[in-house]
């Protein structure tokens, strides 16, 4: 249990993310890491592909690959690794819940913009509608890691509260230090294309 649901203090937060590593390690690249600061923070890496949200695949050729544009390949190489994906959950301790903050580099090392990040993994019209719809500039913004001092992109955390309280009961679900991060991710995720994979009981 979380001693004021669906808030946190930072003793509980460190306990959610080391529950999260021990439940997923196995099947999610996640790892537990410490700031500088001493604070705690959950590291989750995954490959980027080109296409990978791409439902409308289309028959090209493509004569010199080097020097086609990597946005061709969307539709042209599905399959083919294009970068990494860089997701932290940090604490708030402002907001009392964790944030999600997001990076992506190209494999030449290029990082991505907002607008290419979003274009690349929010396929979802619904949930790019209610990110849109976010006041002060939408829902993913950049600001600096608090835990890095470098700038990521990251979901603002103002509803995060209201949507745990409201989907908890709703769903039967009791969320505790437990499967908090997996609740949470499972709600937020999909604003940055960050699906969880099933993991045994």
């Amino acid at each position: 249990m979380t001693s004021d649901f669906p808030f946190l203090t930072r003793s509980e937060f460190g306990n959610c993310i080391e529950e999260f590593e021990r439940a997923y390690g196995a099947v999610v690249d996640v790892e537990v890491r410490k700031s500088r600061g001493s604070h705690t923070y959950l590291s989750i890496h995954k490959p980027l592909f080109l296409g990978q949200n791409n439902d409308d695949a289309v028959d090209s050729d493509i004569e010199d690959v080097e020097d086609a544009d990597p946005a061709h390949f969307d539709t042209v190489c599905p399959t083919l690794e294009y970068g990494r994906i860089e997701y932290h959950v940090v604490y708030s301790a402002s907001w009392r819940v964790p944030v999600l903050y997001v990076r992506v580099h190209t494999n030449a090392g290029v990082e991505m913009d907002c607008t290419r990040v979003t274009d690349m993994l929010v396929t979802d019209s619904k949930v790019r509608g209610a990110m849109d719809a976010v006041e002060f500039g939408g829902a993913l913004g950049i600001q600096d890691h608090p835990e890095l001092n470098e700038p990521f992109m990251y979901l603002h955390p103002c509803h995060t509260a209201t949507l745990l309280r409201a989907v908890a009961p709703a769903r039967g679900v009791e969320i505790g230090q437990r499967n908090y991060i997996s609740s949470w991710l499972s709600l937020t995720g999909a604003a940055v294309g960050l699906f969880l994979p099933s993991i045994p009981h």
